[in-house]
């Protein structure tokens, strides 16, 4: 009997050591279940943020194809009105020379108009005092 008690307790024995082996197993696949199912959450929390920052991307790209729109659009008008006043400030200085060319003109015919008047003063005084000594020479 103690034969078949031994072999009885080694069965035992033996099948729980399965037991305990099965329920490693088990334990090791909860784990590994686990993992993966910690893997899919990061994952899909990854996924959720890339996709919000993809959005945001996009939004600047947009935000970015329309300040470039609008810039392209200004540059012409801000050089059309650059022209523009260069083109006025063109037309001021034309006017402006114009005004100096008169203002010299006049100038000049001023100075001619002194010198005549002096030079006019100058035989006056010669002719006055060319007078004078023959009035005295005759008195």
């Amino acid at each position: 009997m103690e034969a078949s008690d031994s072999i009885h307790d080694e069965r035992e024995r033996i099948a729980s050591e399965r037991e305990r082996i099965a329920n490693e197993r088990d334990r090791v696949a909860d784990e590994r279940d686990s993992v993966a199912d910690q893997r899919e959450a990061a994952s899909d929390a990854r996924d959720l943020d890339l996709d919000e920052k993809e959005r945001q991307l996009s939004n600047l790209e947009l935000m970015l194809d329309e300040r470039g729109r609008a810039l392209r659009e200004a540059v012409p008008d801000m050089v059309r009105r650059q022209q523009e006043a260069i083109d006025r400030s063109r037309e001021v200085l034309k006017r402006a020379e114009q005004r100096l060319v008169r203002a010299e003109a006049s100038l000049q015919r001023s100075r001619a108009t002194m010198q005549r008047d002096d030079a006019e003063i100058q035989r006056e005084v010669a002719s006055s005092g060319e007078e004078e000594p023959a009035e005295r020479g005759g008195t």
